[in-house]
């Protein structure tokens, strides 16, 4: 045996008895040491890059209480004042859901990329990838529409809503957060009025022509009474005449006020469906009213005069009270809708106002965290990976490892 092979031989003798300690670990690290800088610079290199295109932007937050939704029709006020409360079904519209629906309507979305100038800040042009990049920035919880973002309010049954911002200058993002509650009132405000001025100028109309027509009929009883000479005081026949005459002039303005309502509500309003049951209780109240009449006694005007007579009489009577009733009626309606336009119909009411946050967040393409990580496992891979080139180093000069390679090979002839 030569002195180089005996070497070998004494070398992996000394490791199988355990001579290894913790230099000989160090020393293959030492002579590895381009490997493993090399593949861990270069892994270091390749995570962290992703992580300078990180977006770093901050999240503003405000807290609303949505406005109550009043029922301010004139429906109630007419039961109050005849006694008839119908019992109404239908369910509550979500005062959240309106607020979502408004938010995400393109007349409200434009006025906030138009206040706040977004399309500059975005560098686009068209209005579709401007909508896109603003509510990936603005959102609304809670959402019906997003379960991930609104889960805890929804779990919570919150009435609370959250107007959620997110911009790269904390003070634009609260000053955004705080302009949409602006907006929201503003929008809101808008609306109602618009209804109630619609509902105004509408009685006014109305009370209008109920002034002609009363006029009309005061100068036609005036213009009978002068030709017929006929001055009477009120009989029962004239009360009950009257009943029905206000009867059917709160029938008529119920009619008009439903008429205005169906200018701006669906069938399923719950105001229109109040306003549609004091119809039927108004005309059923009617109804049985002259079911009585006609199976009381006629009393007729006194002896003397003309059957005739007494039939133009009461019909000109009868107009003239439904018009005094409908033109009282219609002048109640016309103040109330004045009431209604001047008064401000809604009321936000601001939980938590939006202030600048003081911590950014980030919208990560490739966290640093991640990075780190993987610089310490190609590390630990690369010495792993010296190691087994040491080992394979030393085992190549083997001699027995050689002659067991000599005799599994199928070249070897013996």
């Amino acid at each position: 045996m030569s002195e180089e092979q005996k070497k070998a031989q004494d070398d992996l003798e000394d490791e199988e008895d355990g001579g290894i300690n913790l230099f000989d670990y160090l020393i293959v690290l030492a002579k590895r040491k381009k490997l493993i800088l090399a593949i861990t610079l270069s892994v270091a290199v390749i995570a962290f890059i992703p992580t300078f295109f990180n977006r770093y932007f901050y999240h503003a937050v405000t807290t609303i209480l949505p406005p109550q939704v009043e029922n301010r029709g004139m429906a109630n006020q007419f039961m109050r004042d005849f006694g008839l409360i119908p019992q109404v079904s239908g369910a509550d519209f979500s005062r959240q859901d309106l607020m979502v629906e408004i938010f995400k309507s393109r007349t409200f979305r434009e006025k906030i990329i138009e206040r706040f100038k977004l399309n500059s800040y975005y560098g686009e042009e068209e209005s579709d990838k401007v909508s896109g990049r603003f509510f990936q920035d603005v959102w609304i919880e809670p959402d019906p529409t997003d379960e991930k973002r609104s889960s805890i309010l929804r779990k919570q049954q919150s009435s609370l809503i959250k107007i959620n911002v997110k911009n790269q200058n904390p003070e634009k993002a609260a000053e955004i957060a705080n302009g949409i509650v602006e907006e929201l009132k503003a929008f809101i405000n808008n609306l109602a009025i618009t209804e109630a001025s619609r509902k105004r100028l509408f009685f006014e109309e109305q009370l209008k022509l109920a002034n002609e027509a009363l006029i009309k009929s005061e100068d036609d009883m005036k213009l009978f009474q002068q030709n017929t000479g006929l001055l009477t005081a009120e009989t029962q026949t004239d009360m009950s005449i009257r009943k029905m005459a206000e009867l059917q002039a709160q029938i008529t303005a119920k009619e008009i006020e439903l008429q205005v309502m169906r200018s701006y509500s669906t069938a399923s309003n719950p105001d229109l469906q109040q306003v549609e049951e004091v119809i039927k209780a108004l005309k059923k109240e009617l109804a049985k009213f002259e079911t009585s009449e006609r199976r009381g006694k006629d009393l007729m005007i006194p002896a003397g005069t003309m059957p005739s007579l007494g039939l133009d009489y009461k019909r000109k009577y009868r107009q003239l009270k439904f018009d005094e009733a409908l033109y009282d009626i219609l002048v109640k309606q016309s103040e109330m809708a004045k009431v209604e336009e001047a008064r401000d119909p809604v009321l936000i009411q601001v939980i938590d106002k939006a202030t600048p946050p003081e911590k950014a967040k980030s919208v990560r393409v490739f966290s640093r965290k991640k990075a780190v990580t993987l610089t310490v496992f190609a590390f630990f891979f690369s010495c792993l990976l010296a190691f087994y080139m040491e080992y394979r180093d030393r085992a190549s000069s083997n001699e027995k490892l050689k002659t067991l390679k000599r005799y599994l090979s199928f070249r070897n002839k013996t």
